[in-house]
């Protein structure tokens, strides 16, 4: 027998048993066992509307035929509503299967009754163990079918968008064996959903997962239908399991060249970033949505220190670690978290004692970046000129150690090292001399100096002064 028949019967009986005997606008089941012996055939009572389509139910007036009110109490009966479910089956459709199959058409009391038991004894409802009578050796669990192929859903469920599920169906419905697997939700049901989410729509809404997921706009959750107005849902709660990947020791370091924007805001929001990053934040994280534009919470991260800060020596080695890189503490650090100590209300400072008379050797040798701190050209030329080492004037030099003849061994120093030159001199202070266009035309090269060899070597060098090759006519 085909797995669409299969499917048809299974799905039936599961919506039926799981709404019980009675339907809306019928307090009690009609007592089938005591009117067995007054009607012989189903279709006495239960006539299709039209040939072949589903069994219809009798109207008050067959009932007072007997309940006359005279002989017999009356009956006020009212036939009972359209029973909300999420199945596409219809008894047309399986007869017409079984006839296709060459299989003889069943009587109601071939699904309606117990095996062996007396007739109508279970009549509102099919019996489960009447599928197997037809559909020898097929699996009892019609959830096994759909787990290996998740397109067998639709062959007898609608989405649940178009059930009509009240808010108690729609919170006890069965939960299929695989969802129970503690991988499920952390990366099973992803890869499931991926391959297509038709079974998915048999139970859910696009409401629910949009309380986990960031990314609305992921094209597999746009493609489970969203829940009409009318329908009630219940309360769902956002889970977010930490994948395995994320529990290495090193992911606090790896987490950014290990995964994507794309990757993240399944469960992330800028928020979670924002929580240790300043601004300017990487454009990874300015690629996320903020946690206020979307229906999902986010994981909801907040700062904690990596694994290098528990050292009990980190603040005596911290020092060492921000000048060997000190863009990794600009990641969580503003120069306030360095300022509030080093120049703090305790005096506490990043340069030993008296060190002010000797900064000047550490500067020039640069043993340790004075413009990580430091403005060099308002910082060091303020404090300067208060001190007395201010410039009066071209040759009157203050800084470098009042030397009269200064301007005439500058050039070996700022060869030696011009970004020291630069820290407070700007270009219009050099090409006063040097340039084409000054006062002395002075070259700052030595005599018989390679120009050519020079700007083959390197021409940015070069181009620190000169605007264009000077080879080729450019200043």
């Amino acid at each position: 027998m085909k797995w669409p028949v299969l499917a048809l019967t299974l799905g039936a009986l599961v919506a039926a048993a799981a709404v019980g005997a009675a339907r809306p606008d019928q307090e009690l089941p009609f007592p089938h066992e005591d009117h067995a012996g007054l009607f012989p055939v189903c279709t006495g009572c239960h006539v299709p509307a039209e040939p072949g389509g589903d069994p219809g139910y009798p109207g008050a007036e067959l009932c007072a035929r007997c309940h006359d009110g005279a002989d017999l109490p009356a009956i006020d009966w009212t036939a009972p509503g359209v029973r909300p479910s999420n199945l596409t089956f219809d008894h047309a459709s399986h007869a017409a299967e079984l006839a296709s199959e060459g299989e003889p058409a069943q009587s109601c009391e071939a699904c309606h009754s117990q095996p062996g038991g007396p007739r109508m004894s279970i009549p509102d409802r099919a019996i489960e163990a009447s599928c197997f009578s037809c559909h020898v050796g097929e699996p009892e669990d019609h959830f096994a079918a759909p787990a290996a192929d998740p397109a067998a859903c639709v062959v007898c469920h609608v989405p649940l968008s178009e059930s009509r599920f009240p808010l108690d169906r729609i919170s006890n419905l069965p939960v299929p064996t695989d969802h129970e697997q503690g991988a499920f939700l952390a990366g099973a049901h992803g890869e499931a959903a991926a391959t297509g989410t038709a079974r998915c729509a048999t139970c859910h809404t696009a409401e629910r997962c949009l309380a986990c997921h960031v990314d609305a706009d992921n094209p597999v959750v746009g493609s489970v239908p969203r829940a009409p107005v009318a329908m009630e849902l219940p309360a769902a709660t956002a889970a977010y399991p930490v994948p395995a990947s994320h529990l290495t020791e090193d992911w606090g370091w790896d987490h950014a060249t290990a995964t994507t924007a794309e990757g993240c805001v399944t469960c992330h929001t800028a928020d979670d970033c924002s929580s240790c990053h300043v601004a300017p934040v990487p454009g990874a994280v300015a690629a996320l949505p903020a946690r206020a534009d979307v229906a999902a919470p986010g994981v909801g991260l907040s700062r904690s220190e990596p694994g290098s800060h528990e050292s009990p020596f980190f603040m005596e080695a911290h020092a060492t670690m921000a000048a060997a890189d000190d863009g990794t503490c600009a990641t969580c650090h503003t120069e306030a978290s360095c300022t509030d100590c080093h120049d703090g209300p305790a005096g506490a400072s990043y340069h030993p004692n008296g060190f002010v008379g000797s900064h000047a050797a550490t500067a020039f040798g640069r043993a340790d970046e004075c413009a990580s701190c430091h403005e060099t050209a308002v910082f060091c030329r303020s404090c300067h000129i208060e001190s007395g080492f201010g410039s009066t004037g071209r040759l009157g030099a203050g800084y470098h150690d009042a030397e009269p003849v200064w301007l005439l061994r500058h050039g070996q120093a700022a060869r030696q090292n011009l970004e020291s030159c630069a820290s407070c001199h700007q270009q219009r202070d050099c090409v006063q001399c040097h340039g084409v266009l000054g006062s002395f035309s002075v070259s700052p090269h030595e005599p018989g100096f390679d120009a050519e060899s020079a700007w083959a070597r390197s021409p940015r060098t070069c181009l620190a002064c000169h605007v264009g090759n000077p080879l080729s006519g450019g200043a």
